[in-house]
């Protein structure tokens, strides 16, 4: 009680950023109770399918849903702001491309949802055929480790940077060497009569493929590194949001997304799909920069585009401040002058 009632304590409540900290630990506290509630009151597996759908469902479907709104709304509008034009809007024009010397065309676009979904339904239905088989046949842990703890920010930073690494590396020889041969194979025939019938991709695209192609390309490079390294799930759940996102935005065919890195990939999936796949194999370009498959522009110049507008940005807020600071002196200068004349 003495302790409660010392000043130091006292002092502690009274500064500013104590109702800061203090809201953020509620937060906190409130998450990590229904959070815990949630691990404890339903069985483990129901909870990492229905967090991985909820997450595909938020991040993929309803921003795909709504381009697609906008895309069929105003198409003069979208027309502008694509990098195919008019081409990459999924309900207008269905352009004849050929595969494989078949002639063919581009599929509508309610068959590449549904097509989409049962991608989707795939991938979550084979994690939690994984799940089954570690803990009812195998009767080992579980493949992602699902506990009340919550995970400590670096463990979520670690396990964030080696899973989309290993991701990006696995995307590449997946994509390149499989599905892009020299020599075609069933996954390559499927991924190109799929995937590649879309030269102008829209987000739905993104998950729009063969289901074998799909489970090499989309789903293993994601999850396998969740199981290798076996990080808390609800990091899984943050990377699943971050590269489905990704996906999302980066398939849209808009020549304009947020983010830094994000219109870099964007460009180069693009041209990956415009070209059928003759290079940009992977989101961040890395390995595609290293093994020289770029298509136009790769993540070096990227880079360099993004800190010279970063740079011209600098100089443009470093002369507005000048500017500002000029006004400052010369207001005060005509105030004294006036002040000066009326004494």
């Amino acid at each position: 009680m003495d302790a409660l009632i010392s000043l130091p304590v006292i002092g502690y409540f009274m500064m500013p950023g104590f109702f800061a900290s203090y809201s953020t630990s509620l937060n906190l506290l409130f998450f990590y109770m229904t959070w815990s509630t949630l691990v404890l009151s339903q069985p483990p597996l129901k909870v990492e399918v229905i967090g991985t759908l909820g997450i595909r469902v938020l991040f993929w479907l309803m921003p795909a849903t709504l381009f697609l709104i906008f895309d069929s709304i105003l198409p003069s509008l979208a027309v502008g702001i694509k990098h195919q034009s008019e081409a990459s809007l999924p309900t207008r024009g269905r352009s004849k491309t050929k595969i494989s010397t078949k002639s063919t065309s581009r599929p509508q676009w309610f068959s590449v949802i549904a097509l989409s979904l049962v991608n989707i339904t795939l991938s979550a239905a084979l994690q939690a055929g994984v799940e089954l088989l570690f803990t009812q046949v195998f009767h080992i842990r579980s493949a992602l480790k699902i506990t009340t703890t919550l995970p400590m920010p670096f463990s979520i930073l670690k396990d964030l940077a080696r899973s989309l690494l290993l991701r990006e590396v696995l995307q590449y020889y997946i994509h390149r060497f499989i599905l892009h041969p020299s020599k075609p194979n069933v996954f390559s025939k499927q991924h190109q009569k799929y995937f590649h019938s879309i030269t102008a991709p829209y987000s739905f695209a993104a998950h729009y493929d063969h289901p074998l192609p799909y489970i090499l390309w989309r789903f293993i490079p994601v999850y396998l590194p969740s199981v290798i390294f076996r990080p808390h799930l609800l990091t899984y759940f943050l990377l699943l949001a971050l590269t489905t996102l990704e996906e999302t935005f980066s398939l849209s065919g808009y020549t304009t997304v947020p983010g830094i890195m994000l219109g870099g990939i964007a460009r180069r999936q693009d041209l990956h799909s415009a070209g059928k796949g003759r290079g940009n194999f992977a989101p961040w370009g890395l390995l595609d920069w290293m093994h020289g498959t770029s298509i136009g522009t790769d993540v070096v110049e990227d880079m360099q585009d993004e800190a010279e507008k970063h740079r011209i940005q600098e100089r443009g807020s470093e002369a507005l401040e000048h500017a500002k600071d000029s006004g400052r002196r010369g207001l005060r200068g005509l105030n004294g002058k006036r002040k000066g004349r009326k004494a």
